[in-house]
């Protein structure tokens, strides 16, 4: 079923969104949330640092990210204090959040010398270093990494490609080099770079990267019943809670979790699709580049590092904004929840008040889970009517392009490009005006939405079953 193999990090996540949930649904969430961890872990648990003592406080810093609370600003508050102060509406918070005592600080040196050295006579690397970090012992260069500042020109200068580039893994994962190291080495997030991506939480082996959350205070609003709940579900939900799991079946069970009203993000897309297809065909007879606004972590991206054509960004909303406005111009009482596989989708409701929370597909699991939900057990359905084949691709890279061309009769160039760092050269072709087409469709997952890190069913599998349903329309 999973995208990936389930982690033990993905494990532990999922057995803490259960026993939060738990407490919530027994009125306990308050009275026992700082023994939770205890009750957790304990000395004869499965452990992966030095000591549970370690442990526990690693689990009280995720408890505080699963609530909505950023970490390292609320490091002197019990959690006690912090579970009494929920559910708030509080509209800023940074989205990803290193957990510091989680936080290998991978010992790692980012430049090493292996045996394919051949101690040349023109020794370039040793050249090339601005801080004479390179020296010759014994036939072979060795780098002295106290001296080392990274700079890879030693990698660059070998004829051999003797030196080899070794990055931690979150920094690895980050195409926008938003993730560097402090002076103790442990993982720090340029917050003017990050968009909130999330490819850093899902890379990090030690789970020292989360994602704070709106998942208790979804509870707290279900669970007791004071306000009325829109569910909002993005067009990739289709298969991610089992490929029989249809989704009528997941409109029932929506409902039956507590869901006022149940509906597709896609039919919000298809209104994007036509406002974006008005602006696209002023681009054509300006002879200008138009670039889709869908991706928040694509259009963060183009605002923070590409200023000077954020005057080409799509003014028309995303879909998930304009479902919302469309459901609070219906009934403003109700609040609106997304549920999704992005990441960056949760700093997008920051911005924007229509949007009151969203989940994760695999926190809406945990909901099932905690209600005592078994999608497989259930018989009953209700249909999904609201979008058609234009708003349910918008899933998967080159749906909306392909919406778009289906809604415009002259004639254009498009492309679609996913991945923030092939997005990136793009962008500097477009700055340089060196491409030759009107409309650039930017994912910032590899595949789409689709391939969200919250994304719980492979890539290509959910591409198949995101055609189907829309094709059953």
């Amino acid at each position: 079923m999973s995208r990936n193999t389930i982690s033990e990090v993905i494990k532990l996540k999922r057995r803490l969104y259960i026993e939060l949930l738990r407490l919530v649904k027994t009125g306990k969430l308050v009275e026992e949330i700082s023994s939770l961890s205890q009750k957790m872990i304990t000395k004869d648990s499965p452990r992966y640092r030095c000591c549970e003592f370690k442990e526990r406080a690693i689990f009280d810093q995720r408890i505080k990210a699963v609530m909505g609370f950023n970490i390292a600003s609320n490091k002197d508050k019990s959690l006690e204090e912090l579970a009494e102060s929920l559910p708030r509406q509080e509209k800023k918070r940074n989205i990803v959040e290193v957990i510091y005592t989680a936080c290998d600080s991978c010992p790692i040196d980012k430049y090493i010398v292996t045996d394919a050295c051949r101690n040349c006579v023109a020794h370039k690397c040793v050249n090339a270093c601005p801080v004479s970090a390179i020296v010759i012992i014994q036939n072979k260069a060795y780098i002295d990494q106290d001296k080392c500042v990274e700079c890879g020109k030693c990698a660059g200068a070998c004829s051999y490609n003797a030196i080899l580039e070794n990055q931690r893994p979150c920094s690895r994962a980050c195409e926008l080099d938003a993730i560097n190291s402090d002076s103790n080495r442990q993982a720090k997030i340029d917050r003017e770079k990050c968009v909130s991506c999330g490819s850093c939480i899902t890379a990090c082996p030690f789970g020292a990267i989360t994602e704070t959350g709106d998942l208790i205070q979804v509870a707290l609003e279900l669970f007791s019943e004071k306000n009325k709940l829109a569910a909002m579900l993005a067009p990739s939900f289709v298969g991610q809670f089992g490929y029989q799991q249809g989704p009528a079946k997941i409109k029932y069970a929506l409902k039956k979790l507590g869901f006022e009203k149940v509906i597709e993000v896609a039919a919000g897309a298809e209104i994007t699709a036509a406002a974006e297809s008005k602006e696209l065909k002023e681009k054509i007879i300006e002879e200008e580049t138009l670039l889709s606004s869908c991706c928040p972590a694509f259009k963060t991206m183009v605002l923070n590092e590409f200023e000077s054509l954020s005057n080409l960004i799509s003014k028309t909303d995303s879909p998930m904004a304009v479902t919302a406005q469309e459901i609070k111009n219906e009934n403003n009482e109700l609040k609106t929840i997304f549920i999704g596989p992005c990441t960056a989708k949760k700093e997008e409701a920051l911005q924007n008040e229509n949007v009151d929370y969203v989940l994760s597909f695999e926190e809406l699991l945990a909901l099932f889970t905690a209600h005592n939900i078994n999608l497989a057990e259930i018989e009953k359905a209700e249909k999904l009517e609201d979008a058609g084949v234009l708003g349910r691709q918008f899933a998967y890279a080159g749906g909306l392009q392909k919406s778009l061309q289906e809604l415009i009769t002259v004639d254009y160039k498009s492309k679609q490009v996913d991945g923030l760092g092939r997005l990136k050269k793009e962008l500097y072709l477009i700055k340089a005006k060196k491409n030759n087409y009107n409309f650039l469709e930017g994912m910032a997952c590899t595949g789409g939405c689709i391939g969200g890190p919250s994304a719980m069913i492979s890539k290509k599998a959910a591409k198949k079953l995101v055609q189907n349903f829309a094709a059953s329309n």
